[in-house]
């Protein structure tokens, strides 16, 4: 395991000078997810993979015209030949969720990884059709859901042996695409008026009206050191990954302003170089809950370990587990 970096900021300099590696594995026989997989990060990470050799890459994609767009780019740059299947995900629906994680349990042998990559970044209030703030749903909410519905498949593969002759054994990892805007997030009793019904809190446009991005990503983080030690998590890497400053299309669409984004075309990284962290966070061994940043493992936010920030923290962990228990029995089996 790598050593603990002390500062959880990522500085200019750390992001300018940062040469990150291009983790190395043998995937051969392996099987991985990559949701949010047809553009920016979340494809280059799958061309990533790809590059490796797994048996099996799933796409998990809401268009899945986009999705077999994407995948023809894939088979271009690496001439995969393994197989390469295109899934629907849509992370604003909960039953979409719901049935993905479904077809994931029953019809894959194995999952050696799952990279949750989809997230959205939005300026405008808008609900989903299940009545919450879109951005909560998809970053949160519905991020968490897959998390813990995954972990069948993940735990029993496991107790697998290795999928090919010539590879050595490799735990299945579970890695949720984090932020450093994380350490940005304003998130305490007195903002949220309460210290209870914290995500009817979120989902209330009078009470949270800036900052949602952030608390989104500080809530991956939450959701990821909650996970990682579940009974069910027991041989499964969980952690998060700061993919650094990247230009996207998820910058591109929220509109930032000229200056900033002219910052970013400067000094952001390409999609393929920010993707190198999720590489890194799914096939190296890190411990529970890990945050990752320029392919080191970092401190938390120091919000993390306050006395206020560990009690709001376990109320909102037991108000997802209430709100997928309503979403999803299964939950129940889970956790």
């Amino acid at each position: 395991m790598g050593q603990t970096l002390s500062n959880t900021f990522i500085s200019l300099s750390d992001h300018l000078l940062a040469q990150l590696p291009t983790t190395q594995a043998d995937l051969r026989g392996r099987t991985y997810i990559v949701t949010g997989s047809n553009v920016g990060v979340g494809l280059a990470t799958a061309i990533h993979l790809a590059r490796l050799n797994p048996a099996r890459l799933i796409l998990a994609v809401r268009n899945l015209e986009k999705g077999e767009a994407a995948k023809r780019d894939i088979i271009t740059q690496t001439n995969f030949a393994g197989a390469l299947e295109v899934w629907e995900l849509e992370m604003e629906d909960f039953s979409s969720v719901v049935a993905f994680a479904e077809r994931a349990n029953t019809s894959l042998d194995r999952l050696d990884g799952a990279i949750l990559n989809a997230g959205i970044l939005s300026k405008d209030w808008s609900v989903t059709i299940d009545g919450w703030e879109r951005m909560l749903q998809v970053n949160v909410l519905s991020t968490g859901l897959l998390s813990v519905l995954l972990l069948p498949r993940l735990q029993t593969t496991t107790k697998l042996p290795p999928p090919h002759p010539d590879v050595s054994h490799m735990p299945p990892h579970l890695t949720i695409t984090g932020s450093a805007a994380q350490i940005r997030a304003n998130l305490s009793t007195k903002r949220l008026s309460t210290k209870t019904d914290i995500l009817l809190a979120l989902n209330d446009p009078n009470k949270i009206k800036s900052g949602r991005y952030p608390i989104s990503k500080l809530f991956n983080l939450v959701i990821a050191r909650k996970v990682a030690h579940l009974p069910r998590a027991e041989g499964v890497v969980v952690n998060v990954a700061h993919p650094g400053t990247v230009y996207t299309e998820i910058v591109r669409d929220y509109k930032l302003g000229r200056f900033v984004m002219f910052w970013f075309r400067l000094v952001g990284w390409s999609p393929a170089k920010g993707a190198l962290n999720l590489l890194y966070a799914v096939l190296s061994p890190t411990p529970p809950g890990a945050y990752i940043a320029t392919c080191q493992i970092r401190e938390p936010p120091p919000w993390i370990k306050t006395k206020e920030g560990l009690e709001l923290q376990k109320t909102a962990w037991d108000e997802l587990v209430a709100l997928w228990r309503r979403v999803c029995p299964e939950v129940d089996n889970i956790l």
